[in-house]
């Protein structure tokens, strides 16, 4: 029986819920309490057979005294089984209703006393079969039926536990007869009612189609979750019932809550995206809306089943999100100055006037609600509705208007004729100075006539659909729609959609003018009204990015401007503040920004030579000029490489400088990651591929540049999917489509490029893995095109997988790395001479891991640009480049050394390099000149660093730090004078007084020393070492080991200086003289 706060309801006719337990308990013995009532119990086929079908009418209040009497007068135990079947089938589909339940429970009851477990253990086996979840699909329809009659079913489970008839599952004793679910969780022990009620809340959750049927059960048995509340433990025989049901329905209200907020998020989402898609299709429906719509059901449902288990069990029910982005919207407006004054430009109304004219309205309710019917006579009406359209049509003040749209109601002379006929009027007016007033008056109007309104709207936004794509234009039409919107009468959607439609569209003709009169009578009113300002700036920016991508004439340039002036004018102050440029500079910013697609490049580029470079102004404009590739069109971008190109061979300075902006920009671009500057970023790749394929940089710098993209941000400098990286998120697909612009516009692929684009290509492959599969479609089509292009040119063969392609990456690699490590010959490397020069005076030695690849007479395998910055210039590689060392330890270094002193340290060296190598005498001789030259070129370039280095306190600066360098060498020294092998093991190099040796010092050439066959050892080479004690400068021969790697490094460039005079002496000899 029910024991809940509906116990007095259920309780009729005396029955004593506890005098019906303890009659149960004493029935575990076989004692039938109906059986003493009759001495003679009735066997006849007639009574059996009329007790099943009162069974089948159902347990109503009516027919339960009648049925508890025929189980204590008639035989039954014939049809048993068949009587088991029949109640279970009606308590089956016993619906939720008290007196229905009570009756079940007392007739159950009395079978139970009657027949004890010949009864009992058969139906409770069959009953539990009623909670099994259906494996086939239902409708709506058919699953609320079905969760109705679950509510009544779990209460009469529940009763019948309670009084003691349903015990446990252990009183049946065959397992086959418990439903599949109840068998999985006999060895577990739990309770039934748990396991049914488990079953019954995970059916089907995300839809919420039991949530029903957990709420009434929290609020019918509300004791099994009150620790406090003892009343019931009698009743209970599972101790762990209570909190077993307790974190049961905790956990079950937790999950209710947390999708809650999901669909929360989702129906917010697709509002969005409907109010986004409704922008660009201009429809009041689309699958937003639809998908929303079947949300919403769901959600109501989790919000109220949360709203009634969060109470109980102590957890804070969240808000939704779109009540709290409602709050801020709210919020956003307030101000703690009441009476500040709003700019001009962003007043919504030009006046107070105005205002009033489009916000308030006439009330008229009284006259709609309650009109004149003294007179309403056929001529009457006539004149009166003929006199309406006459003063219509003459009307010209506010208060006219106000006064004809009460006239129209206490006239009585609304109906669907008259109608009709304003509709007609307000279609095929002509005159365009009232059409604000005739606005007025459907605004006003609108609740009582809101088909007029809406034929109206219809009409003129078909109108204006036809407009946008056909050579017509119908001003009047565009006023009176911008007027509806100043009205509100207009959907938002139905606004945005024409704007972006327009804008899209620009070259049809008369888009330009229709948009021109569009943003004239309603733009400052979109981009300043608080519903409508988001979307207006967002269509701002359409336009102006549409500016960027079209090649327009000047007069459809300048008719966009006044456009933007329209929405944005300039104020009086703004015009006098404005930084001012001369002719000049506006004369280059248009011909840049502008003009390039319309002029040859050779005139381009003799204009650009003949500005006044000298000019600090001038000079900054260029450089604004070319370091900002986004602000002019994108299919200009080679053009602008091209005019760079040209200027390096007159301002090297100023093109260096560009390009070290333009790899700052890109550096910044993947710092910041604003996603507002996307483009941009696009456009400053694609710049930088131009300048390489226009050989201005190296091939390592365009791969230095594409490995930063893809390695930054990750840990160790590598992605995983693994491990996340904020910046660059496995859905976030843009640093792709940047490698993709940068690889599919490459067209200049030297060797030792080629070579190292393989390596790159697999990362770049391996990169596309770790981001979130599928790809989508665009990116994917974008990386098919890479591969599509190098895959023949590299004999590249792609991967399938993630773990393909690590491997195949992971394995290319660890072979790069074998062919580093191969002995002098079977790869040549070289020492960079400007980094030597870079560093010389902190005594550096410089190691360029660089391998330079193979020995074609390609001249581009060097791949040194064409260009190359003023400090790295390759030509001036000395004939040792070995090490630079600078002698400044008294501070009266003189820079400025004579030549006569390099030159004799040129010979000098030369003279030893000949008599080490004599195989090539002859041909160093013919080449003298060329070494003389190089390092004349390397003594100015060395100069010129020197006077550019820094200004005087730097100077300075520098010049302390050099002195202290060599206080320190100098004192290393001493110490290692006490240390018996110290020479042995480690050279010792350190400054020179210039009266003894000239200033760039260079090793001299070393010397190989090969053993005898017999003789294990690695070949060694001889070097001189200087070392100084006090004033006195001595020197030692030391050999040093081959796989030293400064001696390697030595060894390479010997190898490197020598192939470069047997290339040059090649090309000369293949010459033909006439």
């Amino acid at each position: 029986m029910l024991l809940s706060a509906e116990t007095d309801k259920l309780l009729t006719d005396g029955v004593d819920n506890i005098q019906i337990i303890r009659t149960n308990l004493q029935l575990r013995i076989v004692l039938l309490t109906y059986t003493s009532k009759s001495f003679y119990l009735d066997t006849s086929i007639k009574k059996n057979t009329g007790f099943i079908k009162k069974l089948r009418k159902g347990f109503t209040k009516e027919n339960k005294n009648s049925l508890l009497k025929d189980i204590g007068e008639i035989s039954l135990e014939k049809y048993l089984s068949e009587i088991i079947s029949t109640i279970n089938e009606v308590t089956s589909n016993i619906s939720n209703k008290n007196d229905e339940i009570l009756t079940a429970i007392e007739v159950i009851s009395a079978m139970h006393q009657r027949f004890n477990a010949n009864f009992t253990i058969e139906f409770f086996g069959l009953f539990l079969t009623n909670f099994t979840n259906p494996t086939e699909e239902l409708t709506d329809k058919d699953e609320n039926f079905r969760i109705n009659k679950l509510k009544g079913n779990l209460k009469v489970l529940t009763e019948l536990y309670l009084v003691n008839i349903f015990r446990t599952e252990d009183m049946i004793e065959s397992r086959d007869i418990l439903p599949f679910y109840l068998q999985k969780k006999v060895h577990r022990k739990e309770p039934f009612i748990f396991s049914v009620l488990k079953e019954m809340l995970n059916y089907k959750f995300k839809f919420g189609y039991t949530l029903s049927v957990g709420t009434v059960f929290v609020k019918t048995y509300s004791s099994f979750f009150d620790n406090e509340d003892s009343s019931w433990d009698m009743f209970i025989k599972d101790e762990d019932l209570k909190s077993l049901l307790q974190s049961l329905f905790k956990a079950f209200s937790e999950a209710v809550i947390n999708r809650m907020i999901e669909l929360n998020k989702n129906t917010t989402k697709l509002m969005k995206e409907h109010k986004k898609c409704q922008i660009r299709t201009g429809k009041l429906k689309d699958e937003y809306i639809e998908e929303h719509d079947l949300l919403m059901p769901i959600l109501e449902k989790f919000h109220a089943a949360a709203e009634i288990f969060s109470p109980l069990f102590g957890i804070e029910l969240p808000q939704p999100a779109k009540e709290l982005d409602t709050e801020e919207d709210d919020n956003e407006p307030d101000s703690m100055i009441v009476t500040q004054v709003v700019p001009v430009n962003e007043r919504v109304w030009e006046s107070e006037d105005m205002r009033l004219f489009y916000e308030v309205l006439p009330d008229i309710n009284s006259a709609a609600n309650h009109p004149n019917q003294s007179d309403s006579t056929s001529s009457n009406s006539a004149s009166k509705l003929n006199s309406f359209f006459e003063h219509l049509e003459m009307i010209e003040t506010k208060e006219q208007i106000d006064k004809l749209s009460e006239n129209y109601w206490t006239d009585t002379l609304d109906n669907k004729a008259t109608r009709n006929r304003l509709l007609k009027f307000l279609i095929e007016t002509q005159d365009w100075s009232k059409i604000n007033l005739y606005a007025r008056f459907v605004a006003t109007n609108t609740q009582f006539m809101q088909e007029l309104t809406s034929e109206l709207i219809e009409y003129l936004d078909n109108g204006f659909r036809h407009q946008l794509h056909t050579n017509k234009i119908n001003v009047k039409n565009i006023i009176f729609y911008c007027h509806m919107i100043k009205f509100k009468l207009i959907p938002t959607f139905m606004i945005f959609h024409k704007i972006r439609t327009l804008i899209i569209n620009l070259h049809v003709p008369n888009n330009v003018e229709i948009l021109t009169i569009f943003f004239e009578h309603s733009g400052k009113f979109l981009l300043n009204h608080p519903e409508y300002k988001v979307h207006m700036e967002a269509m701002v920016s359409l336009l102006r990015n549409k500016m960027k991508e079209k090649q327009f004439t000047m007069n459809f340039k300048s008719a966009l401007d006044n456009i933007l002036n329209l929405l944005y004018p300039p104020s009086v102050k703004s015009l006098n503040d404005s930084v001012k440029e001369n002719p000049q500079q506006l004369f280059y910013r248009v011909l840049v920004r502008k003009e390039l697609g319309n002029f040859e490049n050779k005139q381009i580029l003799i204009l650009l030579r003949e500005a006044n470079w000298k000019d600090e102004a001038i000079y900054q404009t260029m450089f604004s000029l070319f370091s900002e590739p986004d602000k002019i069109s994108y299919q200009n971008i080679p053009v602008l490489t091209k005019l760079l190109d040209g200027l390096y061979v007159y301002h090297r300075k100023f093109v260096i400088e560009i390009i070290d902006q333009i790899l700052d920009n890109i550096d910044e671009g993947l710092e910041v990651d604003d996603f507002s500057e996307n483009l941009q970023r696009v456009a400053q790749v694609r710049y930088m591929t131009e300048i390489f394929n226009l050989e201005m940089i190296k091939s390592s710098v365009i791969l230095d540049v594409m490995y930063q993209i893809i390695r930054y941000g990750y840990n160790q400098n590598m992605p995983s999917p693994q491990s996340r990286n904020p910046s660059d998120l496995p859905n976030n697909y843009f640093r792709i489509q940047i490698i993709s612009t940068i690889l599919l516009n490459i067209n200049r692929f030297p060797s030792i490029f080629t070579k190292q684009l393989k390596t790159l290509l697999h990362f770049f492959e391996y990169y596309t893995f770790t981001k979130a599969q599928p790809l989508p479609m665009e990116t994917k089509f974008k990386v098919e095109d890479i591969f599509t292009k190098y895959s023949s040119m590299l004999d590249f063969e792609r991967s399938s997988s993630l773990e393909e392609s690590a491997t195949r990456f992971q394995s290319l690699i660890m072979l790069t790395s074998k062919n580093i490590k191969k002995p002098m010959g079977e790869n040549r490397g070289t020492v960079s001479v400007t980094r030597n020069i870079r560093n010389a005076k902190n005594d550096t030695v410089v190691d360029d891991d660089s391998t330079e690849g193979s020995d074609d007479d390609e001249d581009d395998d060097n791949d040194e640009g064409r260009y190359t910055d003023e400090n790295d210039d390759s030509d001036s590689t000395s004939d040792e480049g070995i090490i630079n060392l600078s002698d400044s330890s008294d501070g009266t270094d003189d820079s400025g050394e004579d030549s006569e002193d390099s030159s004799d340290s040129d010979s000098e060296s030369d003279s030893d390099e000949t008599s080490d190598d004599s195989d090539s005498s002859s041909e160093e001789e013919d080449f003298d000149d060329i070494e003389a030259d190089r390092d004349a070129e390397a003594k100015r370039i060395y100069a010129e660093y020197e006077t550019k280095l820094q200004n005087a306190e730097e100077q300075k600066a520098q010049d302390e730090l050099e002195k202290q360098f060599q206080k320190l060498m100098l004192d290393s020294l001493d110490e290692r004078r006490s240390e018996k092998n110290a020479s042995n093991n480690m050279p010792v190099m350190s400054s020179m007084n210039s009266n003894d040796r000239p200033k760039k010092m260079l090793l001299k050439k070393p010397v190989l020393q090969t053993r005898s066959n017999n003789d294990t050892d690695d070949k060694k080479v001889a070097f001189t070492f200087l070392s100084k004690s006090g004033k006195k400068t001595s020197s030692r021969v030391l050999e040093l080991p081959t796989d030293v790697k400064f001696v390697n490094s030595v060894l390479e460039e010997e190898e490197r200086v020598k192939n470069e005079r047997e290339k040059i002496k090649n090309i000369v000899l293949k010459q033909s003289f006439d």
